[in-house]
């Protein structure tokens, strides 16, 4: 027998091999099933679901949290649709519907005004804290989702007890599910990319999508029957706070189960304090289980450090020619960035050459300066050893140093002419 070629489907597909049998001129197909039947192979609805649902390339063409993540996101849509059938039941009733008092005019006014809230709503909040979204993706996402649950809240809760007060208290609701719609997409976006590996940012939001949609499909029809099923306010409240607390639940979860491989301002502090004592560079799944999701930062340091500033900002604080200049001659003439403190922050100034690592390298030296104000002067090579170390550790240990989350402004600036 002649083996002409071994072939597999992806890592996790089942093998085969394409032979010419000893007494045969023609090639043949034959399975390697080994001692259990894969189990694609078995069941035809599990390749029908896998092929509709997930990704093309699954489990190869996504990240190694994609799983964890779906299975919670999938628990919370479940949640949020059946709170948000219970929130429509409220709505209708406080707009008037079987109410032969209301008349269609004053219902449409109230809607339109309810809408037209949430419109501004989602230009203010885009323009206010768009840059932020990216920046920390898991806490917007955690946010978002405890917005709607609040403003779900409000409707169920607030609205049956002062229907008088229906308007704004529909346009309160609706502002905030306004910046639900900006940030838990702008964040799904960012977390899709993240599980994206192989580029296939269109399939893996597609899938995403239809995921979502099925089981928003299903869990209508369980909101519906527990409708039906709701004989009094505190039988409702009972279900619509079980369902709340379940819903956020499975999204903190969801979030703990992603693994960015990028820095942030808050995951590069997690990193660099471990570095700078023990000389060891964590993982990024010790680094993502350390990280808030919530308020706060698992570790902050003593000054606020703001990147990409004006120049204004040095020669405002030290005005002195002589002063400045001997900031700028404590840096190496080739580095990409200058360190100055004031009185409300350390500032970082970048130059026009300035790139992603040099952002994260001057990030570096900014935190070690605020471990010893005289490093960089007196220490200076001594921090580009460190730099230079912990840059190859970060790299060995799959961190992305080619790219980076830190909130940076667009100052730019040559001090090199």
């Amino acid at each position: 027998m002649k083996i002409h070629f071994r072939e597999q489907y992806g890592t996790k597909g089942e093998e085969i091999l394409y032979v010419t049998p000893a007494d045969q001129s023609n090639i043949v197909r034959v399975p390697l099933r080994g001692d259990k039947l894969v189990i694609q192979e078995k069941f035809l609805l599990f390749r029908v679901l896998q092929s509709v649902f997930l990704p093309k390339g699954y489990p190869d063409s996504v990240s190694e949290d994609y799983v964890a993540y779906q299975i919670w996101d999938t628990l919370q849509a479940f949640c949020s649709t059946i709170c948000g059938t219970l929130c429509t039941h409220a709505i209708l009733k406080g707009l008037g519907v079987g109410n032969d008092n209301i008349n269609a005019y004053s219902a449409t006014v109230t809607w339109i005004l309810k809408e037209g809230s949430g419109h501004v709503g989602r230009i203010i909040f885009a323009w206010w804290q768009g840059s932020q979204l990216d920046v920390d993706s898991k806490k917007w996402r955690l946010r978002a989702d405890f917005l709607n649950d609040l403003a779900m809240g409000i409707e169920i809760y607030v609205l049956p007890k002062y229907p008088h007060f229906s308007t704004q208290i529909l346009c309160c609701s609706t502002l905030l599910k306004a910046i639900v719609g900006v940030a838990g997409g702008a964040t799904r976006a960012a977390l899709t990319q993240h599980h994206a590996v192989r580029g296939n940012l269109a399939d893996v939001a597609s899938k995403d999508s239809s995921q979502e949609t099925c089981v928003n499909l299903v869990a209508s029809f369980v909101g519906l029957y527990l409708l039906t099923l709701i004989k009094s306010q505190a039988m409702l409240y009972t279900i619509f706070y079980i369902v709340v607390t379940l819903h956020l639940y499975a999204n903190l979860k969801a979030v703990r189960a992603v693994c960015l491989r990028t820095f942030n301002e808050s995951r590069y502090l997690i990193a660099l304090e471990e570095f700078f004592r023990s000389g060891r560079m964590l993982t990024p799944d010790q680094v993502n289980k350390m990280e808030r999701v919530t308020v706060g930062q698992t570790v902050s340091v003593s000054l606020n450090i703001r990147l990409g500033l004006s120049v204004k900002h040095l020669i405002d604080e030290y005005k002195s020619s002589s002063v400045i200049e001997n900031i700028v001659s404590s840096f190496d003439p080739h580095e990409r960035f200058i360190i100055a403190e004031s009185k409300k922050h350390l500032g970082v100034y970048l130059h026009f050459d300035t790139r992603a690592q040099d952002v994260l390298k001057a990030y570096f030296f900014a935190v070690s300066y605020l471990q010893d104000r005289n490093q960089i002067k007196e220490k200076y090579w001594d921090i580009q050893g460190k730099w230079q170390e912990f840059l190859n550790l970060a790299q060995k240990e799959g961190w992305l140093v080619n790219h980076h989350l830190l909130l940076v402004d667009e100052y730019r600036l040559d001090w090199k002419v």
